[in-house]
């Protein structure tokens, strides 16, 4: 029971502060705390939830919390997903405290929780990230390291026309290799402005075609305007291409094409597959920094990130977005058409 002045402080702290039982019975808890729960009053909470075992998503996390507290008397930074009133779910950062009776056994604990949830999710979102653009980097590297292995086997083998061939497939394997990296870290600092853009007109067509050289399958392209010229990054368009087309395959429908149309002074470029549209909230969201869509298989990202495709779309004057025409779901690459 908290007296006098120190419960006056207890109740104004904007930290959300708690003491609960061994049984996880919530003793006391502050206004701080029942906004966290998403209760609406102090009174509110305490007469609903008369266990503090059902607000944890995963009770073997309690069971650990409490083991540990158990043992040492404290427990730092212990990170755990929580359930609010409503029954969405957070994650805070739980700092505590054990207290004892003169015979050694728990009485009650007491501690802090800190919404840690922007903290945890992004840092979920990186890893993921992570290995998703290593991923990517085994298909070139897959290639590379084949092509490199038949030339060895059997180099007087092959002709000179034929080591030329392979030799211009390994070097522009090689080259996406490293244009990988380097949007890796570039895209984890969030340093856009290291991105190296040269613009310059090519035939974007040419560039889809090598886009889809390195796929594992055959992706028809429909060609419906005139002129296909542009005036961009021939390198930046082609890493965007790829990694919208591995997306397209490892989250998207069984129907993947790209078609190319023409747009006002500009050329679109539209990576189609059949699968489940995102919801109109999910098709801005997963533009933002390491996000990932809920849709079909609870994932739609992109090697280099859908974020750092459409700020790469934008420094060659040019924009990627995505839509839904209840057949196809369409990522929408527009840049500048040369005149």
């Amino acid at each position: 029971m908290l007296i006098g002045g120190i419960e006056e402080l207890f109740e104004r702290l904007p930290i959300a502060l708690y003491r609960s039982a061994p049984d996880g019975s919530l003793l006391a808890g502050n206004p701080a705390l029942a906004t966290l729960l998403g209760y609406d009053s102090l009174a509110q909470m305490m007469e609903d939830l008369n266990t503090v075992e059902g607000v944890y998503l995963d009770p073997s996390r309690r069971e650990l919390w409490l083991n540990t507290i158990s043992e040492s008397g404290e427990v730092h930074d212990f990170d755990v997903e929580l359930r609010r009133r409503d029954g969405s779910t957070f994650w805070v950062q739980d700092t505590a405290r054990a207290v004892f009776d003169e015979d050694g056994t728990l009485e009650y604990c007491e501690g802090a929780l800190i919404d840690v949830t922007e903290k945890v999710r992004a840092k979920k979102a990186r890893d993921e990230f992570v290995a998703t653009v290593s991923h990517e980097l085994r298909n070139p590297m897959a290639v590379l390291l084949g092509l490199a292995q038949e030339l060895a086997a059997d180099y007087e083998g092959f002709t000179n026309d034929e080591r030329r061939d392979i030799s211009r497939v390994m070097a522009r394997q090689a080259e996406d290799g490293a244009w990988i990296i380097e949007d890796l870290l570039v895209a984890y600092r969030e340093d856009m402005s290291r991105i190296a853009v040269a613009a310059e007109p090519f035939d974007v067509t040419e560039e889809i075609g090598r886009a889809v050289e390195g796929m594992d399958m055959d992706i028809p392209v429909e060609v419906e305007a005139d002129h296909t010229t542009v005036l961009a990054d021939p390198r930046r368009t082609r890493q965007i291409l790829r990694n919208l087309l591995s997306n397209a395959v490892r989250y998207g429908g069984d129907d993947i094409r790209i078609k190319v149309r023409p747009g006002k002074s500009a050329v679109e470029v539209l990576v189609c597959d059949d699968g489940e549209p995102l919801d109109p909230e999910e098709s801005q969201r997963i533009f933002e920094s390491y996000e990932r869509g809920s849709g079909l298989l609870d994932s739609r990202s992109v090697g280099l990130g859908l974020s750092v495709a459409r700020k790469l779309a934008g420094l060659m004057n040019g924009y990627l977005v995505y839509e839904h025409d209840g057949q196809y779901s369409k990522f929408i690459i527009t840049l500048p058409a040369t005149t």
